[in-house]
């Protein structure tokens, strides 16, 4: 017959350990893949493009198409000058 055993008191500091190895590792992974893949850049730059093209121009396009777009670009058949 196997003894029995029943002494448990080790388990409990075994499994904390592997859960915080786990953990730890789950979490330096996790901050890698944010890091190269930048997706906080991309998150914040991105809409900041058309952001910016709203304040230079007055249009929600990138700044380059948005310079053309402005009210400022568009040909008049009206002029301020009253000899023409």
């Amino acid at each position: 017959m196997k003894p029995v055993i029943s002494n448990n008191k080790g388990q409990f500091v075994i499994e904390t350990v592997l859960m915080m190895v786990v953990t730890i590792g789950f979490f330096l992974w996790g901050t890698n893949q944010l890091r190269e893949g930048k997706f906080l850049a991309k998150m914040i730059g991105g809409p900041w493009q058309k952001v910016a093209g709203m304040i230079e121009a007055g249009v929600w396009e990138t700044p380059d198409k948005a310079r053309k777009l402005h009210p400022n670009q568009i040909e008049r058949s009206v002029t301020v000058d009253p000899n023409h």
